[in-house]
């Protein structure tokens, strides 16, 4: 397992649920009848060949407790990962979520492959979802993505059946000791790497003149987005339109994931006024993947950067224009460091890091972030599995303390999907807060006199 990976797994305590959720809810009009989960059963065997870690454990040597091995399962089965749910009919949005509540708090079992599926039947419409539990160990946003696109395909086509091997592999203790061994004198080597590399982020710091637009680590002052909370987990969804985002970033002279920070700020703002705080500036952490354009299905290829989220201004315009200036200038800042160093840091402190949290997380009064965040591209028009329409795709994150609010967005055939995952202490109503989400971007289109209409009338945005 490599470090980053490694991380992930170590973050894991029985009040830090280390798994993603990734929703997929289905259509199943145009045929007829819906999924059933015998059809699970039968069907998904005969594709998950194609994603290696579906049928691999971890396998820990003794002397070696910070990174395990990935394994072939040789008692795989199937049915061990696949349950179903259901929600009264109509289900209603606010209905997938409190299942979805419940699935991001029921910890995947260690001795199987780390990941599984519920099938959830009663939405409205006829609708069904599929939700597949999968620990951010095996993948991060992009590889989750990857694979949701390499399991399905456009209208009218088809995915490549590609079975489980038929393999039965033993597990010599003799070549994983070998390897082990192997790991410990290459980190050895590599010491005087690490020190050059963090010798290299320092020159890239002193040399940013955009400094004073990124947050200094360790500097953010607590608000009630970083209360003190416990194991229960709370999730709602909701989506805007992609072009509306696009709008507002071409009329502020932004970007995308720019002026979809600032909307977030703008919510954030709203929020803390409602509860009675005085909105200083915010921070915000996020994920810049090393590599946008690979088609890799598994593993954690990401570092983070944090940017300043503008929730002091009260001008929505101004306040989407600062956002988005420090949110370019820690991507620009990431880029030129370089993703290495977050990989070997992670390999060399794997359990470390996870202590120090947990001692930390509800006793500094200074945080790394007030919220986190994700923006990832997705695909343009609806996906299919067969003849069933995906209609929409949601992912949920990590609510990991202090900063127990975890925003995730991603593009989906025209709108910018949402999950929202938090502890109920720091977001007592999410759903409410992604309505402010709303809210901001109505905001943000009336402020810069943008809309569906001057789009079409073909006035400048």
């Amino acid at each position: 397992m490599t470090g980053p990976d490694a991380l992930m797994l170590n973050m894991e305590t029985p009040s830090t649920p280390m798994h993603t959720l990734k929703v997929a809810v289905l259509d199943p009009l145009r045929r007829g009848r819906p999924v059933t989960l015998a059809e699970l059963v039968d069907v998904l065997p005969r594709y998950l060949g194609m994603f290696p870690r579906a049928t691999q454990k971890l396998r820990w040597l003794p002397g070696y407790p910070a990174r395990p091995f990935w394994v072939h399962d040789n008692d795989f089965d199937v049915s061990d990962h696949l349950d179903e749910r259901y929600v009264a009919v109509p289900g209603v949005r606010a209905d997938l979520d409190a299942v979805l509540a419940d699935l991001a708090v029921e910890q995947l079992d260690r001795a199987r492959p780390l990941w599984a599926l519920t099938l959830v039947h009663g939405l409205a419409g006829g609708r069904q979802a599929v939700v597949v539990r999968v620990h951010h160990a095996v993948a991060d946003g992009l590889a989750a993505l990857n694979t949701f696109m390499a399991a399905t395909s456009a209208a009218d086509g088809r995915v490549s059946p590609a079975p489980v091997a038929d393999i039965d592999a033993p597990h010599d203790h003799r070549t994983l000791w070998q390897a082990a061994r192997s790991e410990s004198w290459r980190l050895l080597r590599g010491v005087p790497t690490v020190v050059s590399d963090f010798a290299h982020a320092a020159r890239v710091k002193r040399s940013d003149d955009g400094a004073d637009r990124i947050p200094v680590p360790l500097t953010v002052r607590r608000n009630s987005f970083n209360a003190r909370s416990g194991a229960q987990r709370v999730c709602a969804s909701a989506s805007i339109p992609l072009a509306s985002v696009q709008r507002i970033a071409v009329a502020t002279d932004t970007t995308v994931n720019g002026a979809l920070h600032g909307i977030i700020a703008g919510a954030m703002r709203a929020e803390l006024l409602a509860r009675g705080e005085e909105p200083g500036v915010s921070v915000t952490v996020f994920g810049v993947c090393r590599d946008l354009t690979s088609t890799r299905t598994h593993g954690n290829e990401i570092a983070t950067a944090a940017a300043y989220l503008r929730t002091d201004i009260a001008d929505p315009v101004a306040r989407v224009v600062g956002t988005a200036e420090s949110c370019a200038a820690t991507v620009r800042r990431r880029r030129d460091i370089g993703f290495d160093l977050t990989e070997k840091v992670a390999t060399y402190t794997g359990r470390l890091g996870p202590v120090f949290r947990g001692l930390a997380a509800h006793r500094a009064p200074l945080v790394m972030n007030n919220i986190t965040t994700a923006n990832m591209p997705g695909p343009r028009e609806t996906r299919w599995i067969g003849d069933i329409e995906v209609v929409d795709w949601i992912s949920f994150a990590l609510a990991i303390a202090p900063a127990d609010v975890n925003l995730t967005a991603y593009s989906y055939a025209g709108r910018i999907s949402m999950g929202l995952i938090a502890t109920p202490e720091s977001m007592p109503d999410p759903a409410g807060f992604l309505d402010r989400v709303g809210d901001a971007v109505t905001e943000l289109e009336e402020a810069l006199h943008v809309s569906d209409a001057s789009e079409l009338a073909g006035e400048p945005a």
